[in-house]
Parts: structure tokens; sequence; C-alpha cells
């Protein structure tokens, strides 16, 4: 990557204005369309039945009118295309390829993605780990510009988010796109080091036998059934049964794959959470539980877990 202190100058001093204009619209319209990104939000007064204004405001997607949440006049919208921007120009100085984008929730949050890093001859199977960088930007006021690490294990395509709460970014909707870009800059080089951490973490666990109590551990934490204790069971319903059956499935296919070691217990886990645990019945439901809902949150314990484990 470029010199940080210097591409951070770079951009700050000429406010992205080191892209030719037409090359930059051309290419983060071509990014917006290619993800369905191609839209705006604005900020509504809120007006009372009574026809007084209440001072506070609807933020909307116009081309659908769909209201994501209110906010007072201090908020400032960050639209799809200051993103585009922003990720097109990180971009460019980085060197790194854009890879992927979408909406989640219908457009609540929006992200665009990085492809980074990757490793190989990971486990038994000999792994291959891509690694991605993800923007992560929300229309409803629950969260700032956010950067955070991401990846695909390439021969299950199961995924991994790490922690937002990881994450020390605080670009907020009021501050200048100055004020983003250099936080933004600083967030990235975070999720680099993050990055390489993760990678040196699976290594580490390929190479640590995974216990019969680690697992029972495990699955009691996801699911509260105690797979060696069929009489503690029988209060449990059925539904979350049917969930621990599954879970051991996915983690006993993984470890048979990819080795009796910590990495092939978590890659079960994240078999679990990218392809059968319940999603929310929406378009990019599953997606939107592995970046910021419920398989986000168990993808994170687990990993603290198994951190744990390897000490």
């Amino acid at each position: 990557m470029t010199n940080n202190s210097n591409f951070a100058e770079g951009i700050l001093n000429n406010a992205l204005t080191d892209i030719h204009q037409e090359q930059k619209v051309e290419n983060t319209n071509t990014m917006l369309d290619k993800f369905h990104l191609n839209w705006r939000v604005s900020k509504q007064p809120l007006i009372l039945p009574s026809g007084i204004d209440s001072g506070f405001f609807g933020i909307v997607r116009e081309d659908k009118q769909t209201t994501f949440a209110t906010c007072k006049s201090s908020y400032s919208v960050f639209q799809n295309e200051q993103l585009a921007e922003l990720v097109y120009a990180i971009a460019k100085e980085s060197g790194y390829e854009l890879k992927s984008g979408g909406t989640l929730n219908g457009g609540a949050k929006v992200y665009l993605q990085l492809k980074t890093n990757e490793i190989n001859g990971l486990g038994e199977n000999k792994t291959t780990v891509k690694g991605y960088t993800t923007a992560l930007n929300s229309h409803d006021g629950t969260m700032s510009l956010r950067w955070g690490h991401s990846n695909i294990t390439v021969c299950c395509e199961n995924t991994f988010f790490a922690a937002a709460k990881q994450l020390l970014n605080s670009a907020r909707h009021t501050e200048s796109i100055h004020q983003r870009v250099e936080q933004s800059l600083k967030e990235l080089n975070r999720v680099a080091e993050q990055e390489k951490n993760i990678f040196e973490t699976y290594f580490k666990w390929a190479t640590i036998p995974a216990t019969k109590e680690q697992i029972v551990k495990v699955v009691k934490n996801i699911t509260s059934v105690d797979i060696l204790n069929p009489t503690a069971n029988q209060k449990l319903s059925g539904y979350v049964v049917n969930r621990a059956n599954e879970l051991t499935s996915d983690i006993a296919n993984e470890m048979s794959q990819k080795g009796d070691t910590l990495w092939g217990l978590f890659s079960g886990v994240t078999k679990y959470t990218t392809h059968h645990m319940p999603a929310p019945k929406r378009e990019a439901g599953r997606e939107e539980s592995k970046m910021i809902g419920g398989g986000a949150t168990i993808d994170n314990n687990i990993y603290e877990m198994v951190e744990i484990f390897a000490k």
C-alpha cells in the first residue's frame, strides 16, 4: 500500500479532485448501477397534524419513498454516491480491487467491498481464505460510516465478518468529507492489521486439536443444547434441538475436511451461520445476519471463545 501519510495528505489536500471528474463519475455511476445503489436519500421535515413543524426530519429513500428513521437538523445525509466516491478513491490509491456491494434491510444500510489479501494451504484440505474490507454506511441513524474486515473460505463459501465493535472509526454524518476521508484512512489501516492478526490466528488454530468438551461448549453456547446430556434437553423445543443438530452436523462436516482442530470447529460454526441458521425473510436477509445481525453475533462470540481455547 502507498505510504499512509502521503496517501492521507494527498487526498485531504485535493478533496478527491486528484481523480479526473469524468473518470470518477463514470466509475462511481457504474459501481452504483452494478450494486443497485443508484438512488438518493433526503431529509424531509415532519409536520404535526396541527400543521406545526415538529423540528424533526424523516430520512427518506427517494425512489421508493421509504422512511428509514427520524433525525434532527444537525444530521447530515451521506449519499451512496459519496460512499462510492470514497471507496473508489481509496481503491485507486491502495490497489485493492472493488469486489461487491449491496443493500441491507431495504437500503437502511448499504455496503461496498474491496478485495484485499488471501491465504492458501490452511488446514488439512489446504483451504484458501480470501480477505475483504467492507465499507458500511447506514441511512437509519444506527451507525456511522465504518470499515471492517471480512473473509470467505473459498472451498465452502463460509463467511466471517469481524465485529464492528472492534473498530474505532467515528466518522459521523455531521463531519466534512475531509474528516470522513481522514477517519476512513485510519480505519483502513486498523482493518489491515486486524486482517493480518486473523489470518495468523487461523494458521495457529489449524495446529491445535479440538476436544469433545470444546465442541459441546460451542454447541451449548449457540443453542443451549447439551449434546452429551439428552435428559437435560427434554424441556427444550423441537425447533431448538433441530438447530443444534444442524450445527453439530456442520461442525462434523467441516472438521472432516479441515481437520479435527479449532480451525475445523470454527469453520463449522461459520458454515452454520452462513448457510443454515435462520435469517430475516427479506431480500439480502442472510447477508444482513452475517454482517450486522444474529449470525455476526454468534460468529464473533465463538471467535472469542475459540481464542480462549487456543491459549
